[in-house]
């Protein structure tokens, strides 16, 4: 039976120590027919293992009706690891994060009566223990004691990362999967529960997370469970395109510099939210697009990335030096460096790799002598970067006797089979020193510009030119067995390492295109005094239609406040489009009703639950009846710090010495008797004296994140006439919405009808549309076509499909749903799996405003 154990170097696996290089991969993020493509390209990489969550909710849609099978066959995931000797870290949750629906939580637990999440509340754990039942069976027979490769198991997720101290929680779950039968170890990232390894999550900043391990994890080996090397990507939100490859490869050094040995890339293949599964984390408008791409080394089409060679270029670094970096004696900071460099050596018996770093804004060039070593190398580093001097590590042998790299000052990809390559900036040197023995009876061939020397030592010193020509190295023994060095320029690295893929090969020609009204099935309708959320209703996602009737007395501009609104809602007023609320939290929107009965209604698409945050299980949809004639009160300007006359506005707090109040103050003279705070970044905010108002601040938001936002009722403490707002504003730096927003309860609008929306499966009455067609008024459609293709079962051919010209919706390909669009970026393109094709295609859109969609393409990239 196989083992794995721990120390506080590295872990180890049937007594063998080894540098877990891990690639994060969502099985539940591509189709099953790709698994094999991505765990070859994850091998190919040098990754040893995998590592992947498990969603609770994916596999358990409808309460108690499990499904794992297909796209959801977990089982054959993990033999499909096995198959390749890739090791597998396993992360059930029951919560995840991941960017997902909720977190991985079931939505049908937000509608079981004052449900509580991931805290010692026996009717959640009730249902936790039900997962684990049914889960914990299913990964025996994959762990490594059971001959399987499932090396470790998390225990929940990031817990502490926004402060939840539940120990007894932690416990819990811990003591619920060793007594199911998991005996390999249990880890942790910002968990902390005793029993478990503790990982970190993060990008930059290594040596301060290295400092934590070691203060507070005594016999644990350092391990990053998410090293971000790229980022998730929201609706609306900017391209995260930020971290580079040449950062990427920065950044693996400082890990190595510091002791870590298990490195789990999140993601190495981040793939696609299909349906409606993309999840939204804190801060008001953060809700995931279709696409997980991650800008990770391999990207939503298995394609490899620059950040995929340099992560194939270090794993083989690593594989070379892993005796030396798994079994450090010692990690100390290096002396006597010329000015602006710093570095630490990792030293142990197999050898040492110094870490080098250049601080300065130039390159750094440098001739450093060791009096011991009786050597001069030839130090070259690029500006902020990272070069490893290896010194005293096995390269091969000759003659029946070890060759030994006894000083090395380029980087390399690591000796093999007496064979390595060694590659610097262009045009730049490095050294160079061999330790082999017998040197005067070896051949040496070294082209020029190449340079050696033999020491007084008996060593060979090279000095090396890295031009953009390769050259070859090549040493031989009386027996004619070679060892062979390639010295090359990083660039000629680089562009062996690309891989040229044709973009646009092919584009589908699109039949006649189809449009059908948005017909509502009235059997699947629930009515109820005020607007009922998500899973009141009973749907987990997708759309609904809100519609209820209110009498006005006049004709005008009414201003509609919705009390709790967690999605963006299109508003229609007697059957006219008047705009889409999108303040979430609360909103407004201002109605031009009708004297004598109106008809109101909205269209809701459910944008994903919270995946991150303090508050899980928020109400999708609309939950809280909107009221007309209501007021809202921007508070972000007109503070003044107590006892001073000058305003100031919340955008750029002034700083204050000790915990000194601002002061706002706003008249209700309209009688309000309800309030609903929206905002974000504040904390102890009082209203009228009253006790506290918490919102979520930004010290209880993890620094990964923006400025969350919360919704806090305040009702209660509000006044017919003055009222006056205060908090404490000690190290407030600024914050962008803070607003009031105020209504009578005897104006909220009554009585309403919900309807599931948007469904495939309804009757539609199709009608040809020609290619002048445009829609001058704003409402939900629906539109098909078809297109065929000539894909074999193993063709690799990725698809991908634009919908330029439609607005926001969903859309499926056979039946598949693709998941949601909205043409606000930074997404402009949409993958279609290869695998749900058949000859001919049916393409069916649904696009909330009716948009045309003449302009939508496919073709293969």
């Amino acid at each position: 039976m196989a083992s794995i154990q721990f120390d506080k170097n590295s872990w180890i696996i049937d007594g063998n120590r080894v540098f877990i290089k891990s690639a994060a991969v969502h099985y539940f993020r591509l189709p099953r027919s790709e698994w094999d493509e991505l765990l070859d390209k994850v091998k190919k990489a040098g990754c040893n293992c995998v590592e992947t969550y498990i969603p609770w909710n994916w596999h358990e849609e409808a309460e108690g009706v499990w499904d794992f099978a297909n796209d959801k066959d977990l089982g054959t995931f993990l033999k499909k690891c096995e198959e390749r000797n890739l090791y597998v870290i396993l992360r059930p949750g029951p919560y995840i994060c991941a960017e997902w629906d909720f977190g991985g939580l079931p939505w049908w637990l937000s509608s079981k009566e004052n449900m509580k999440y991931r805290c010692y509340y026996e009717p959640f754990l009730h249902y936790v223990d039900r997962y684990f039942d049914e889960l914990v069976p299913r990964i025996l027979p994959h762990l490594i004691t059971n001959s399987g490769t499932v090396i470790m198991v998390q225990v929940e997720n990031e817990f502490q990362a926004l402060g939840k101290p539940d120990k007894k929680y932690m416990e819990y779950l811990r003591d619920g999967l060793i007594t199911r039968g998991i005996n390999v170890p249990l880890v942790t990232c910002y968990g902390g529960v005793e029993g478990a390894v503790e990982f970190r999550n993060f990008w930059s900043h290594a040596e301060e997370h290295a400092k934590i391990l070691d203060e507070r994890f005594e016999g644990q080996p350092k391990g990053v469970l998410e090293f971000w090397v790229g980022w998730f990507e929201q609706w609306g939100g900017p391209k995260a395109n930020q971290k580079t490859a040449g950062m990427l490869e920065k950044a693996l050094y400082e890990l190595l510099r510091e002791g870590f040995t298990a490195i789990n890339y999140y993601m190495f293949f981040g793939g696609t939210n299909f349906d409606h599964w993309g999840g939204r984390t804190i801060g008001e408008h953060t809700f995931m697009i279709t696409s997980y791409d991650y800008d990770a080394p391999l990207t939503e089409y298995l394609q490899e990335t620059p950040k995929y060679q340099v992560i194939k270029r270090v794993h083989s670094f690593i594989d070379w030096v892993e005796p030396v970096l798994t079994n450090p004696a010692t990690i100390e900071e290096c002396t006597a460096l010329p000015e602006g460099l710093q570095g630490k050596t990792v030293q142990s018996k197999a050898g040492s790799i110094a870490f080098l770093t250049n601080s300065k804004s130039e390159r750094a060039i440098h001739k450093l002598y060791s009096p011991e070593e009786q050597y001069q190398l030839s130090i070259t580093i690029e500006p902020d970067g990272i070069l490893p001097v290896v010194k005293n590590v096995k390269a091969g042998r000759l003659a029946g006797k070890t060759v030994k790299i006894s000083a090395l000052t380029a980087y390399s990809t690591g000796f093999f089979n007496n064979v390595g390559t060694v590659y610097h900036e262009t045009g730049q040197q490095s050294s160079l020193v061999l330790q082999v023995k017998d040197v005067d009876e070896l051949s040496i061939s070294c082209p020029y510009p190449q340079r050696y020397e033999k020491l007084s030592s008996g060593e060979l010193q090279f000095t090396l030119f890295h031009g953009s020509k390769p050259q070859v190295i090549s040493i031989k023994d009386c027996k004619n067995e070679c060892f062979e060095i390639n010295v090359t320029d990083r660039k000629t690295v680089e562009n062996d390492d690309e891989i040229i893929t044709a973009e646009g090969e092919f584009t589908f020609s699109l039949a006649d295109w189809y449009q059908a009204p948005e017909k509502m099935d009235e059997s699947m309708s629930k009515e109820s005094v005020k607007p009922l959320d998500f899973s009141s209703f009973g749907q987990w996602s997708g759309y609904l239609s809100y519609t209820a009737q209110f009498d006005s007395n006049e004709t005008g501009q009414k201003t509609l406040i919705f009390p709790r609104i967690e999605d963006p809602a299109q508003v229609f007023l007697n059957n006219q489009y008047i705009g889409l609320a999108n303040d979430l939290g609360a909103a407004s929107i201002e109605l031009p009703v009708e004297k004598g009965n109106n008809s109101i209604s909205f269209l809701v698409q459910n944008m994903g639950r919270y995946n991150f945050t303090q508050a899980l299980g928020e109400p999708k949809g609309i939950s809280e009846a909107p009221s007309l004639d209501g007021r809202v009160v921007d508070l972000l300007d007109g503070w003044k710090v107590e006892g001073i006359g000058k305003t100031h506005s919340l955008r750029n707090v002034p700083e204050i010495e000790g915990r000194i109040s601002f002061l706002k103050q706003f008249v209700n003279d309209q009688g309000f008797d309800k309030a609903i705070l929206v905002g974000e970044g504040l904390q102890r905010l009082r209203l009228n004296d009253g006790v506290p108002v918490m919102l979520i601040t930004n010290e209880t938001a993890w620094n990964r994140f923006d400025a969350p936002y919360g919704v806090a009722d305040a009702g209660h403490l509000l006044h017919d006439g003055f009222n006056e707002f205060e908090f404490d504003g000690q190290g407030l730096k600024g914050i962008s919405k803070l607003k009031i927003y105020l209504y009578k309860e005897s104006k909220q609008i009554e009585n309403w009808t919900m309807q599931s929306a948007a469904l495939l499966n309804q009757p539609k009455d199709w009608q040809k549309i020609d290619d002048r067609f445009s829609k001058e008024k704003v409402e939900p459609c629906w539109y098909k076509t078809t297109f065929t293709t000539s894909l074999q079962s193993n063709d690799d051919v990725k698809v991908k499909i634009r919908l330029d010209g439609l607005s926001k919706g969903t859309f499926w390909v056979n039946g598949f749903c693709l998941g949601r669009y909205w043409q606000i970026g930074p997404q402009e393109e949409y993958k279609i799996p290869a695998s749900i094709l058949k000859q001919e295609n049916d393409l069916i859109i649904f696009d909330e405003e009716g948009s045309s969609p003449l302009q939508v393409s496919i073709e293969t990239i």
